[in-house]
């Protein structure tokens, strides 16, 4: 994969970054509890499906802000000077162009895929609830090309900055892996709050969804060091680079924000309120654990991209 022009990323992308890793990770819950769940893990689908729209929205906003105009985003996709044609690696066809060797042109397309499915299952749960019909087909397919591309929209990200001429980033081949851990777990974090601002009915989806998302958390932090492994035993200007996070000026931030706040007391939380004995003790301590891992994710994603843009 060709490396692509070093970066000077905003916060509006790190927002970005956070916000289409949590949709993600909301939408692929609410998929797979529409394909597998039972009729009581409904609100699992509602909620993920209608949340991955919210934080997809102003996500996507903040990404076409920073282009600084909202015409580079579609000439992404179209160019009015593309002729029809296949091959090298590119398929053009009126105008519109798949460039299957650029990260920035198959990312645009994946995005706009993924927007479309969220929208249609978003409007076929609301056609359920409004209308009292059925919209299963329409639904059920939307959702599952739309948790495919959840999975590379939730990795996309990371896979980008590892794409990049950056130290650490360079190095840091299991970026993707990472960005596609912390995004499951946020999303479902995030679905795990309002399911329980819902009540008791959610009780038994609630709990599967923490034991999924403590199943993503040790994904997570078995990523995390992965990334670290990788970025401080590559080159010198990687290692710099890795440490500005483990030793230099972002350590405070990465050691206490991302790793006990994001990593380890939300993991003793869940353990505390009966992980392995299937939650039977009630909903616990689950705002907190759930909030505490929307936290400690943004701030993996921030420190990091922090850290490949200040060596």
């Amino acid at each position: 994969m060709p490396l692509l022009k070093s970066p000077d990323w905003p916060l509006l992308i790190e927002l970005y970054f956070f916000l289409v890793g949590l949709s993600a990770g909301a939408f692929i819950a609410a998929g797979i509890a529409d394909l597998f769940g039972g009729r009581r893990d409904r609100a699992v689908t509602r909620v993920g499906a209608y949340l991955a729209l919210v934080a997809l929205v102003p996500g996507t906003l903040f990404l076409i802000i920073d282009l600084g105009m909202p015409s580079r985003f579609l000439h992404m996709l179209w160019s009015p000077l593309a002729s029809t044609s296949i091959g090298e690696g590119s398929i053009a066809f009126l105008g519109f162009h798949v460039k299957f060797f650029s990260p920035m042109n198959v990312g645009a397309w994946m995005l706009l895929v993924y927007g479309g499915c969220v929208a249609l299952t978003c409007l076929a749960i609301y056609l359920e609830d409004s209308q009292g019909r059925d919209h299963s087909g329409l639904r059920h397919i939307a959702g599952a090309v739309g948790a495919f591309a959840a999975f590379f929209m939730a990795a996309y990200p990371g896979q980008l900055l590892a794409a990049t001429a950056r130290p650490f980033w360079m190095e840091g081949r299991p970026l993707g892996a990472l960005f596609l851990a912390v995004g499951a777990t946020t999303g479902m974090a995030a679905v795990a709050l309002i399911l329980k601002a819902m009540g008791g009915e959610t009780a038994r989806s609630l709990g599967r969804l923490r034991k999924a998302y403590s199943i993503a958390l040790v994904l997570q932090a078995v990523a995390l060091v992965a990334v670290l492994v990788a970025g401080l035993g590559g080159p010198a200007w990687s290692a710099a680079a890795g440490q500005l996070l483990t030793s230099g000026r972002y350590a405070p931030v990465f050691w206490l924000g991302a790793v006990v706040i994001g990593i380890i007391v939300p993991f003793v939380l869940e353990v505390r309120d009966g992980l392995f004995e299937g939650y039977r003790r009630g909903p616990g301590m689950v705002a907190v654990s759930a909030a505490l891992l929307l936290v400690g994710g943004f701030i993996i994603k921030y420190v990091i991209t922090l850290a490949g843009q200040s060596a």
